[in-house]
């Protein structure tokens, strides 16, 4: 990343404190399980991915009809993924968490976006998983996605229609055989994977942003930067809540004994919990960086006014025995007697009187040169 591509681009949208996240104002004292329409939500699109042995097959879905008639449909041993994405039709929502054997809460949870990321273990009925979804950075931003697997079935909520579990789609068409001897279990750890790993892409952003602050501020501290390195630590800091809040999420699952993570699971789990951690590392590590360029900045911002207070002095001590030269020929007194400034008498006084300061600076700059007060080695 170039100094002009950082200065065009990365600062600018870094400048960006405020963005537009609308989501739902709960109410003080509401009942539980209600649920608040979300501003600007997306329009509800549902497809279906009916899964068995020998692959998958999508189905574009226009109301819950189909998936009521595809969910009394399903074989045995089959499963069946419904992906909502898009948050704004409320009762298709609420339709198909009740079709699904959903609790009003989860429900809740899975529509009121801006919640915590956690995990839920409901009997061995389903789990549910909250999860932060980035969806880019600098800056760090992020969305809600709602994962609910149970023994044959994976439902997953998104808040937009683009998403990244596109490479778990074409994992289910070429077929799995984890996704045969696990089941639904299995593909929710699959998306929650997904998540995961799409912080990485965004913490090397982050880690090359610090690289070039921090050289921008080795070679010139502008006013500028201070301002950008605090947006750059409240963005890791957002960053390290969705990491850290998701990595508990993971050990709740490891913990929990419940028939739906299975022991052939966890170990899937454990590799996804030490990404988790990889994550968290990565980001105290950019914290860490961020918090030693304010430190950095403000000892450059030291030094630079150090330089400029020795220039100064430099040039108040040069003119100090001019300022007394000039006071001392500028007294009044009787030029009459031969010992009051005979000088003023004599035709080149003037001229001697500006040799005798202009000799005063030059012996004072070739001794601040000897000492190194100026020059390469100041």
């Amino acid at each position: 990343m170039t100094k002009n591509t950082y200065r065009l681009d990365t600062i600018l949208r870094l400048r960006k404190i405020a963005k537009n996240r609308k989501h739902a104002r709960q109410k003080v004292g509401a009942a539980p399980g209600t649920i608040y329409e979300t501003p600007g939500a997306s329009e509800t699109n549902i497809r279906c991915w009916s899964y068995h042995s020998g692959g998958a097959e999508p189905t574009d879905i226009t109301g819950i009809k189909q998936v009521e008639d595809l969910k009394r449909n399903q074989a045995d041993g089959s499963l069946l993924w419904v992906d909502v994405q898009g948050l704004a039709s409320i009762e298709l929502i609420q339709s198909v968490g009740q079709l699904f054997g959903l609790h009003s809460l989860v429900i809740e949870d899975v529509i009121n976006v801006g919640q915590k990321p956690k995990a839920e273990v409901h009997d061995d009925d389903y789990i549910v998983v909250i999860m932060r979804e980035p969806c880019g950075g600098p800056p760090f931003d992020s969305e809600q996605v709602g994962i609910v697997f149970g023994p044959n079935f994976v439902l997953t909520f998104q808040e937009r229609h683009a998403d990244i579990f596109d490479p778990v789609r074409k994992r289910l068409v070429e077929g799995s055989r984890n996704m045969t001897e696990i089941g639904a279990p299995y593909l929710g750890y699959c998306l929650i994977d997904a998540v995961i790993d799409g912080y990485f892409p965004i913490l090397e952003g982050y880690g090359e942003l610090t690289e070039t602050l921090e050289q921008l501020v080795l070679e010139k501290a502008e006013p500028g930067l201070i301002a950008d390195i605090h947006v750059l630590k409240r963005e890791l800091l957002e960053m390290r809540r969705a990491v850290w809040a998701q990595r508990e999420a993971l050990n709740v699952l490891l913990r929990d004994e419940t028939t739906l993570v299975p022991e052939a699971l966890k170990v899937y789990l454990r590799d996804c919990a030490d990404h988790s951690f990889q994550l968290l590392d990565m980001v105290e590590v950019c914290r860490e960086v961020s918090q030693g360029l304010v430190e950095l900045y403000m000892s450059s911002i030291s030094n630079r006014m150090s330089d400029i207070m020795k220039v100064l002095t430099v040039i108040s001590t040069i003119f100090i025995p001019m300022s007394f030269f000039a006071g001392l020929y500028g007294m009044n007194f009787d030029t009459s007697s031969p010992y009051n400034l005979p000088e003023l008498k004599w035709k080149f006084g003037y001229f001697y009187c500006l040799g005798l300061m202009a000799t005063s600076a030059v012996l004072m700059l070739f001794y601040f040169k000897r000492k190194g007060l100026i020059g390469q080695g100041s």
